[in-house]
């Protein structure tokens, strides 16, 4: 209680209207700034593991696959975003729009990382492919579309360090010293011998067809809707001689060859009905699933229907989804969702309002059923889990004020106990945010963003009860109306809490109440420099203090027990939008 009391304190004098921020000032280069999202934190090494500091659900799952989702856009251009960091870390996101025919448009995405990492055996590479294609002629009467992904993530175990303690002798000037530093699983020469490499292949294809000339139906349509699609996923976990890290091995004394695969086919089809000023979809579907790890295959059936209704009207919105299955579900959801937007005109403390109220019954994923690998092994009954979400927020956008609450209660949430075996708990968890940016003189800004969290209930799962990003900066032009700048620092701040650990041969973070982490201010300094609205260039030293400050900031830089957050880094990209 005492953090939201601290909250409010902060809160009050941050909603106070103060002065008016330049709106004219349009970055759309959001990609440089938000590069880094400073609410997630990785395992040392860019690419490898990672856990969200303000959402303690999301870290179950083997793998939380990053969609990366292709603007929907008719405009032909080419978006070019390269980073170039210290351990020879590499970042190249390229994005291309334009008309293949008449009536075909097309999209694709390619991303790939590499980063070698600071300690031994950290190689971090990850590479995402993605194509769309649109085909939609000119009366409108029919409208197809096909996705194709192609999802790739390797990383070197190492299991992290052996011994954290050397944090304190490190300096600017020795810190090439962590280079060949133990680690708990030694790998052989410079070959990646132990590692985890995840796979995800996705193809998806919605068609639909206007069931009438809509130049006679005054804007109402009636659409016949399909889509057909198909995902796998696949896991592997190899060590090449035997460790003694892990306390079980079921199968094999001198070497681990571990898989599990999932293999999903679904079909829905119905129809929608669209007026002026909303939509109605309904239909039915079915899943199909094979899984498999060591243990023989285990294949579902699913039937279920679906309904959707998308409403808008005088600047409110309204986005609702319903699915219920009609036999024994094993892996997808029962849900009723809902999602608002309210935007207000008037010049009322707040202008824009959205919210979203979801009740979700689910069993958890096939996974964590049943898993059989060399050091360990399941095959159990899982409760049904009820989740309630509850999100609500306002913004003023011409004073950059954003406030919002948050509230999520799980009833038997699937966990990883201190053992890394599988618990299911209840969890509820409650947060308040707050953003603000202030415009203090005609070149200089200041933003601060405020998150106040606390779980209510369950003693398996922590978070940090305040977080905070701050960031302050220069924002001016060189050239007028030519070349504009941000430079500044930013800061990140999170209280102390035992982050849960994490399992290189799960993939998955479980419990652990022996280390602390936090409590330790993560220092950046940047520069970026906008060239009209198609180039832009920035430079960046993140974790400025590390090692530098240890008197006044301490040296608890862990993301979790075993495995330090990365030291200071020099990096520096830039992003190229190229019209054709």
């Amino acid at each position: 209680m005492k953090h939201f009391l601290l909250f409010l304190v902060i809160s009050f004098p941050l909603l106070v209207k103060g002065q008016l921020l330049d709106t004219s000032y349009t970055n759309i280069f959001t990609q440089v700034s938000e590069y880094r999202n400073y609410n997630e934190v990785y395992l040392g090494n860019m690419g490898m593991a990672k856990y969200n500091l303000l959402n303690p659900f999301d870290v179950n799952n083997p793998e939380v696959k990053n969609l990366f989702p292709v603007n929907s856009s008719t405009g032909t251009y080419t978006d070019i975003f390269y980073v170039l960091g210290s351990g020879t870390e590499n970042y190249f996101d390229l994005e291309h729009h334009q008309y293949l025919a008449k009536d075909l448009f097309g999209e694709a995405k390619l991303l790939k990382t590499n980063s070698q990492g600071i300690y031994r055996f950290q190689q971090a590479d990850l590479s995402d492919f993605r194509i769309k294609l649109n085909y939609s002629p000119e009366d409108k009467r029919y409208n197809a579309t096909v996705i194709f992904q192609n999802y790739k993530r390797f990383n070197e175990v190492n299991a992290g360090v052996p011994d954290t303690s050397f944090f304190a002798l490190m300096d600017s000037g020795n810190a090439n010293v962590k280079t060949t530093f133990p680690v708990n699983i030694e790998g052989i020469g410079t070959s990646y011998v132990n590692f985890m490499q995840y796979k995800a292949l996705d193809i998806n294809y919605a068609h639909n067809f206007k069931l009438y000339n809509p130049k006679t139906d005054s804007g109402k349509t009636l659409k016949l809707e399909q889509t057909l699609s198909y995902n796998r996923t696949k896991r592997n976990f190899t060590l090449a001689s035997a460790t003694d890290f892990f306390d079980d091995i079921f199968l094999d004394s001198f070497q681990t060859q571990d898989s599990m695969q999932l293999e999903q086919l679904s079909h829905t089809l119905g129809i929608s009905f669209e007026a002026k000023d909303f939509k109605i979809n309904l239909g039915f579907g079915q899943n199909y699933f094979e899984y498999n790890s060591l243990a023989p295959f285990e294949v579902h059936l699913e039937n279920f229907l679906y309904g959707r209704l998308t409403y808008a009207k005088n600047k409110f919105k309204l986005n609702s989804q319903a699915e219920f299955l009609t036999s024994e579900g094993k892996y997808e959801s029962h849900y009723i969702k809902n999602n608002f937007v309210f935007e207000d005109s008037s010049k009322s403390i707040f202008q824009k309002y959205s919210g979203r109220l979801n009740y979700i019954t689910d069993l958890p994923e096939l996974y964590f059923n049943s898993y059989s690998a060399n050091n360990f092994n399941w095959n159990r009954t899982n409760d049904l889990n009820t989740i309630v979400q509850a999100s609500f927020s306002a913004e003023n956008i011409d004073h950059g004020t954003k406030v919002g609450v948050n509230f999520e209660s799980q009833s038997n949430a699937v966990y990883f106990d201190t053992s890394s075996q599988i618990g299911q708990t209840s969890i509820s968890l409650l947060s308040f945010s707050l953003a603000k940016e202030f415009r203090l003189t005609n070149w200089m800004y200041f933003s601060i963003q405020i998150n106040v969290q606390d779980i209510l209930s369950s003693s398996a799962i922590e978070v940090p009860n305040f977080v905070t990003n701050n960031k302050l900066y220069f924002r001016g032009k060189l050239i007028k109306k030519t070349l504009s700048f941000d430079a500044g620092i930013n800061v990140l701040y999170y209280s102390n809490f035992n982050a849960r650990a994490y399992n290189p041969s799960l993939d998955a973070f479980f419990v652990q109440e022996n280390q602390s982490v936090g409590n330790y201010l993560f220092i950046d300094v940047f520069a970026e420099f906008y060239l009209r609205k198609s180039f832009a260039f920035f430079m960046t030293v993140t974790h400025v203090n590390s090692n530098l400050l240890t008197p006044i900031t301490g040296d608890n830089y862990l993301a979790t027990t075993l495995y330090p957050r990365q030291d200071r880094a020099f990096k520096f990209g830039f992003k190229w939008r190229l019209f054709d």
